[in-house]
């Protein structure tokens, strides 16, 4: 595994409006790795935007990029003067670093979510006019929705929920969240003994072109910290190079380590 680090000049406006839209990052950063393809199947990559006050409090953020491949930098950044410095790229060896047992503080910008069925496709017409969405200005209706969306789901047979197609959202409750990540422990292969989080909110993400919203979507980050331990080495390397949770695309699910 290869860790980059790759600080950002943020004095420039071009830079800051970048930074502000997760769709533009992982595009960008795709161009460090397009011409690998014909050495690998599958060039993968996770990354995630950070910020660093250490200095004057000043502003200062970087991308971290964790990849199993050396990515090319020049390619993605070549014209643009987007970073600051040479990009520095660690050769991870998983093998020294990660053992059983061993326990790490970790840092997670997570994205907890959940499946649950679209009961909604089932009573288009009974809820058109209570917004699926909420916000600020259709909180009422949409509690309103809500509360009749439960009572129609009382009268679904067996057979309509099981061929109801299922949809994934955000975990917001704070209790669920914590239980969200020990069960991506479990299926990972540590265990959880110190916790701190934020609850996160939702941030409206767009995907734009010439002016135009072509696709948004609603991302919820949520950020953990803490101290976790090693009780299987093989899945917690596997949850380690391939991001734990949804919106890996999105600056989500990248795990970073220290030692204890």
């Amino acid at each position: 595994m290869f860790l980059s680090n790759l600080e950002i000049d943020y004095k420039s406006n071009k830079v800051n409006n970048w930074l502000t839209n997760p769709y533009k990052i992982h595009q960008r950063l795709w161009m460090g790795f397009e011409k690998q393809k014909d050495e690998i199947s599958k060039p993968d990559f996770l990354y995630r935007v950070e910020e660093d006050f250490r200095q004057a409090r000043e502003l200062k953020p970087r991308i971290l990029v964790l990849s199993n491949v050396s990515p090319l930098w020049d390619n993605a950044f070549s014209g643009e003067e987007f970073l600051k410095g040479k990009p520095q790229i660690l050769n991870l060896n998983l093998d020294n670093f990660i053992e059983e047992d061993r326990s790490f503080r970790f840092s997670l910008k997570a994205n907890p979510t959940k499946k649950i069925k679209n009961y909604r496709l089932l009573f288009r017409e009974e809820l058109k006019d209570f917004p699926e969405l909420e916000t600020r200005d259709t909180r009422a209706k949409n509690l309103e929705g809500k509360e009749k969306l439960a009572k129609l789901v009382e009268t679904v047979s067996k057979e309509q929920r099981e061929k109801l197609p299922s949809k994934r959202i955000g975990i917001y409750k704070e209790h669920e969240q914590v239980e969200w990540l020990k069960r991506k422990g479990e299926q990972s292969g540590f265990e959880i003994l110190n916790l701190q989080f934020d609850k996160g909110e939702k941030e409206k993400v767009s995907k734009k072109s010439d002016g135009k919203v072509l696709h948004s979507l609603d991302l919820l980050q949520v950020h953990f910290t803490g101290i976790l331990r090693v009780n299987n080495v093989d899945d917690f390397k596997r949850a380690y190079s391939n991001g734990i949770g949804s919106g890996k695309a999105f600056g989500c699910g990248m795990l970073l380590l220290a030692r204890v």
